[in-house]
């Protein structure tokens, strides 16, 4: 089942920029929920150079810190990982490599797509 599935008022709130939204929830025998995070989100290599811009990032980056330079909102680290095909986001981007960001408009389509969904 979705997050959206679940009656607890404490999950059906969670914002579409939330990475719980990408993945289903399940509960054990407890009722306590976990997710899939096996699902993942994919973003193909060739982009459009429209889509996106390079940054380089600087000491003491760290994802949600990028996340909110960009788009003015920690949770979205997920995106800035996904399309960086960044598989362990617990490691830190290293100074001064260059990542792609999407453009606020392409996250705001995104987040729009996964509320539809």
């Amino acid at each position: 089942m979705k997050q959206n599935d679940i009656n607890d008022t404490s999950i059906s709130r969670l914002k579409a920029q939330n990475i719980e939204n990408l993945f289903n929830v399940y509960t054990d025998e407890d009722q306590n929920y976990f997710y899939n995070i096996l699902k993942t989100v994919n973003f193909p290599d060739d982009l459009n150079s429209y889509l996106f811009y390079y940054y380089d990032t600087e000491v003491k980056d760290t994802w949600p810190l990028i996340a909110w330079k960009t788009y003015k909102d920690v949770k979205l680290w997920w995106v800035i990982c996904a399309v960086n095909g960044i598989q362990n986001p617990i490691v830190q981007p290293v100074p001064g490599t260059r990542i792609k960001l999407l453009t606020s408009d392409v996250v705001r389509e995104i987040l729009n797509e996964i509320k539809r969904s």
